[in-house]
């Protein structure tokens, strides 16, 4: 049971529907009730494209670790993919059945939804988890990018596709731009810090990946000069969620304004210093567990934004 968590990622899979779900109950829906407006996506649709996101995931981290099999046997040799609880053809095979499963899901969702338009996203999402393990994930640069920008905004469908049957209906909300303003800073805040935990993982993979002819950041800058590019990207990230902190406080948002200040920007101050101190593999692998907990501090903001209507 414990190598069936690791290898679809349990704890990722959970703050993917933690995200969507909280957006919708902590952020949308306190919106909608200042209107009287009811949710345009019914709960079974959510659920169904919650359900169609993990799968897109989990299919993603099995090619992904069939792929990089010989590549784990150096970075990674405790992952189940190649300590021989798993062998390759269960990994390629179940990779292909999920996708199956998430293309059938897709109809199924279009179908409830009225609209072809959720097949869009989401047959990209799943082009380019296949696209990043085959192809992206050995170039420079390009496979951070795709990786950031497929977990971003997958989140911020949450959002989407809620939005486009409001279009739909002909439902005109005021409440919709500050919705949409929110779901955007979110969809920021991922990406940056999938960006940030992707290369620091790079760099925890130094070894392997320069065995294997990945043009890893760190393998082609070296790990001086990476270090010294996420010390940019989280003051970027700082500087955004400052930002983000002066809008919130025109939306007489304290509480959540406090919130962020405590569980992200601490926590982003601090990254940065462990950073600056960072010298070992072990060192680089708590940094991207530490990246984890601030994503999930970001995510519960969103609770005291609930929180700030109800008071």
């Amino acid at each position: 049971m414990k190598s069936i968590i690791t290898l679809i990622r349990l704890p990722n899979l959970i703050i993917i529907a933690m995200t969507m779900y909280a957006f919708r109950y902590f952020v949308v829906k306190p919106y909608y009730s200042m209107s009287g407006t009811d949710f345009q996506m019914d709960s079974i649709s959510f659920g169904l494209m919650v359900m169609i996101t993990m799968l897109i995931a989990v299919a993603g981290y099995l090619i992904n670790d069939f792929q990089d099999i010989d590549i784990d046997l150096v970075n990674r040799p405790d992952r189940p993919s190649v300590n021989g609880n798993f062998n390759p053809g269960v990994l390629k095979g179940s990779a292909y059945t999920l996708s199956l499963l998430s293309l059938a899901g897709m109809m199924l969702l279009s179908y409830l939804m009225g609209t072809p338009t959720p097949l869009i996203p989401l047959i990209l999402a799943l082009i380019t988890v296949w696209w990043y393990a085959i192809r992206l994930k050995k170039s420079l640069v390009w496979g951070n990018l795709a990786v950031s920008l497929m977990s971003s905004l997958t989140l911020g469908m949450a959002w989407l596709f809620e939005w486009i049957l409001l279009q739909q209906s002909g439902i005109t909300l005021y409440e919709t731009k500050p919705i949409t303003q929110i779901a955007v800073g979110i969809v920021m805040f991922a990406f940056l810090l999938s960006f940030i935990r992707e290369i620091l993982k790079d760099v925890e993979d130094l070894e392997g990946d320069s065995s294997y002819g990945c043009k890893s950041v760190p393998v082609v800058i070296g790990v001086t000069r990476t270090k010294s590019l996420l010390i940019g990207l989280s003051i970027l990230l700082l500087v955004l969620l400052i930002i983000g902190q002066v809008y919130l406080s025109r939306m007489d948002f304290p509480l959540v304004l406090a919130w962020l200040i405590i569980a992200v920007e601490i926590p982003v101050i601090v990254l940065i210093i462990l950073i600056l101190r960072a010298k070992s593999k072990q060192s680089f692998h708590f940094l991207s567990t530490f990246l984890k907990w601030i994503m999930v501090g970001g995510i519960t903001s969103m609770a005291w934004i609930w929180i700030n209507f109800k008071l």
